[in-house]
């Protein structure tokens, strides 16, 4: 269905502002031509003048074509400078069964967004299939995540718990293997060869990391590092250590 909307006033863009931090936006010729191109369903479609020709042939489903004015495009972008091209996805939770999942990362109380877009980016490319946020982590459709993300938010699914004992007690009761990330040092840290799976893979906010109880709780994975450095940032050891899995036990 095509559309035209050049107000800001107009009823339906205050619906989907109003709506918009349950929802998926994707900004920008390339992130929004790489969707199209795909079997998915796009709920709307922002295209400004300009942006038509940058259209490609359309794979996805557009339940709703809205051709809008630069004012528009303002309103609803979160960029500086209001690109072309936006599209609106609903992109729904999936729930995770750990008796299934060779490895699934758990991430707890993430809060910079770009860190969780990178964890997405490193988890699409290394082969990880599940991802699980605990503890109030950012939102995953939050605009940062989704600028460093990209499309790798589509090719993830993730489940959102209200918190980490409730994910710790799923992953037991699907039998599944927990293990804890740290930087502290520990007597004898697993090495990663010996992983037992299926299993969960738990790491810590930027700040405080996992509490320690998990951490005497859980076998330890931990990076050798120099000991100048205190800790790597989440989303950097996070991608090494799928890098690692990934060569050592294929994902």
């Amino acid at each position: 269905m095509k559309i035209e909307i050049t107000s800001r006033a107009n009823p339906r863009l205050k619906e989907l502002l109003a709506v918009k931090e349950k929802l998926f936006f994707f900004e920008g010729e390339k992130l929004v031509c790489d969707i199209l191109t795909r079997q998915l369903i796009v709920n709307q479609l922002l295209v400004s003048q300009q942006g038509e020709k940058y259209l490609p042939e359309i794979a996805a489903t557009v339940k709703e074509y809205w051709q809008v004015s630069s004012q528009v495009l303002e309103k609803v972008s979160d960029l500086k400078s209001s690109p072309p091209l936006i599209a609106v996805l609903d992109i729904p939770q999936r729930e995770i069964d750990f008796s299934l999942e060779k490895i699934a990362l758990g991430f707890v109380g993430i809060q910079d967004p770009g860190n969780l877009g990178t964890v997405f980016r490193c988890a699409s490319a290394f082969g990880i299939s599940a991802l699980a946020l605990a503890g109030g982590c950012v939102r995953a459709n939050h605009p940062k995540v989704i600028r460093s993300a990209q499309t790798a938010i589509l090719d993830v699914p993730f489940q959102v718990f209200p918190n980490v004992d409730a994910l710790i007690a799923k992953a037991l009761a699907q039998n599944a293997h927990v293990y804890v990330t740290g930087s502290h040092h520990h007597e004898a840290p697993l090495p990663l060869a010996r992983m037992e799976f299926p299993c969960l893979l738990l790491f810590g906010n930027e700040g405080q990391g996992l509490e320690p109880l998990l951490l005497e709780r859980f076998p330890l994975i931990r990076l050798e590092q120099k000991e100048r450095i205190d800790s790597l940032n989440v989303a950097v050891s996070a991608c090494i250590l799928m890098h690692e899995l990934q060569r050592l036990h294929g994902l």
